[in-house]
């Protein structure tokens, strides 16, 4: 007695390093989602930005908060702003501290960088961004005016 199999074929479509998808809610998110988008591995990607692969890791989970330096190359190393990848259009900008921190990220700045144009402290940048200090008119002004806020 012949015994006939019947079968069925099942299509299986799996994206591999389907990035589309991906969550974009922290800064390592948004790293790791633009890094796939690139089509680049960590070790590629961290060849490319001089940085090693722990430190990529570090970043994209959240364990480490890169500084600006650090953001600068992986801004580049992706090709976009940190302001795009910070988004920073998406920060208010109702108050001197949020606008202080809003400009100085759209400019690449840490703040020391920018203490150091302002020819003030670093913590009293850190402090104007917190909001523990309202300063005087001039110093704002003089802040603005380099962090290009008119």
């Amino acid at each position: 007695m012949d015994v006939l199999a019947k079968h069925k074929i099942f299509k299986i479509e799996c994206k591999i390093n389907n990035y589309e998808n991906l969550p974009e809610d922290t800064l390592g998110q948004r790293i790791t989602k633009l890094r796939k988008k690139n089509r680049m591995t960590k070790k590629e990607f961290a060849i490319k930005t001089g940085l090693s692969q722990a430190t990529i890791y570090n970043v994209e989970t959240g364990k480490t908060i890169p500084n600006m330096s650090t953001i600068r190359k992986l801004c580049k190393s992706l090709s976009i702003s940190p302001a795009k990848l910070f988004k920073i259009d998406t920060l208010p900008e109702e108050t001197p501290d949020e606008i202080i921190k809003k400009y100085r990220l759209m400019n690449g700045l840490s703040q020391e960088d920018l203490a150091e144009k302002c020819d003030l402290n670093k913590s009293t940048i850190k402090d104007y961004e917190n909001g523990k200090i309202k300063g005087n008119p001039e110093t704002i002004k003089k802040i603005y005016k380099i962090i290009g806020y008119v």
